[in-house]
């Protein structure tokens, strides 16, 4: 393995320079659609802190996943939730910058599919090697060219991921590569199975292999991206896969679920990660006044470096509330802020390996 994880540490390098492995063009909003919606008068709010006591009479509503659900269709019952269950899947070693399509590619293996990394590429990135891919895309591709559809919400949570998988779906994640005080570069990985007796996800990573990553930390570096996930299936699954989303089919009840969620977890934590998923959240949901005020706190807190959907959601937001000037403000602020060298010295690739090798020692390979 020793040339391999060479190799792959040098494209880790490469990427940290880009820090766009996973997210569409900068500029664009991933996390949340660019203008969404809007609510009714009576459903949006002046930002305004809750309380804690006010924050636990409105709970994250998380689905029972592992119980019984309700069916869409009486011929469809989601098998239960298992204690350990992996799903057969090839491992593909992405080429640069190519997380994404490489990450469908693997779940597309897990349906029998063979696909080629450099097709996916091109159709889901395009020819610019620094561009990252975002999931609105997908499903049109695979669609055409093998008949199945993706599905894609925010707001996953790990039992989900445990029942989409009891239930033969393998579905793909956006998070951080490594910690964020490591490296910040957003990336996919396919999640291949998971194991409670020892408490991991185990996941194909793209850049790093077969791994297995704890359940905290499968969490925890998957906030900054609203809980992001995406499954390919066959129309013929369709009926099973809204019967395990059950609500949360619906687009719209996602963003509520994760305004309420994300505003928990920033009161609870209060660190800056969460008070910008927070501003992403309030802002997916419509609530532009309470997203600028989590953004401005985010930031306060600590770096947005990585985070590039804060490019647009808070200008846009600053301007759904009249506040022009303050929104092209941020817009160069944020185009401008954090320059990239074109070439990294030899002494910050191996500061940057160092880093790496000492990140995977909390994560656990495994074997099939």
């Amino acid at each position: 393995m020793g040339g391999p994880v060479r190799v792959v540490g040098l494209i880790v390098i490469v990427a940290a320079v880009l820090a766009s492995c996973g997210l569409a063009p900068v500029g664009t909003s991933v996390l949340v659609p660019a203008a969404p919606a809007p609510y009714r008068a009576d459903t949006l709010m002046p930002f305004e802190l809750p309380s804690i006591a006010a924050t636990a009479a409105a709970p994250v509503h998380e689905p029972a996943l592992l119980q019984k659900v309700v069916l869409p269709e009486p011929a469809v019952v989601p098998a239960p939730a298992l204690s350990a269950g992996g799903l057969k899947m090839k491992h593909v070693w992405q080429s640069l910058n190519n997380c994404g399509p490489a990450s469908v590619v693997m779940i597309l293996s897990s349906l029998g599919i063979e696909a080629d990394q450099e097709s996916a590429r091109l159709a889901l990135r395009g020819p610019n090697w620094a561009r990252g891919m975002g999931p609105t895309p997908v499903d049109a591709w695979v669609k055409e060219q093998f008949g199945v559809r993706a599905t894609w919400r925010n707001n996953g949570t790990n039992a989900l991921m445990k029942a989409l998988i009891s239930n033969g779906f393998a579905p793909m994640v956006t998070q951080w590569l490594e910690d964020p005080w490591v490296s910040r570069i957003s990336h996919w990985r396919a999640v291949q199975g998971y194991d409670d007796a020892r408490g991991v996800f185990n996941v194909y990573d793209p850049l790093r292999g077969r791994i297995s990553l704890s359940y905290e930390w499968f969490d925890r570096n998957w906030q900054p991206f609203a809980y992001r996930y995406l499954v390919v299936h066959t129309p013929e699954q369709e009926p099973l896969l809204r019967a395990i989303l059950g609500a949360e089919w619906s687009e719209r009840t996602v963003r509520e679920r994760l305004f309420l969620r994300a505003r928990t977890e920033a009161i609870g934590r209060n660190d800056s990660a969460s008070w910008l998923a927070y501003g992403e959240a309030a802002y997916g949901y419509g609530l532009y006044a309470e997203a600028v005020s989590a953004f401005e706190k985010g930031l306060a807190l600590g770096s947005a470096q990585g985070v590039f959907t804060l490019r647009s959601s808070y200008a846009q937001a600053l301007r759904a509330l009249g506040r022009s000037q303050d929104a092209d403000r941020v817009q160069r602020q944020f185009s401008t802020s954090a320059p990239q060298p074109a070439v990294v010295p030899a002494a910050e690739i191996m500061a940057q390996e160092q880093a790496l090798e000492l990140a995977r020692s909390e994560q656990i390979s495994f074997s099939e």
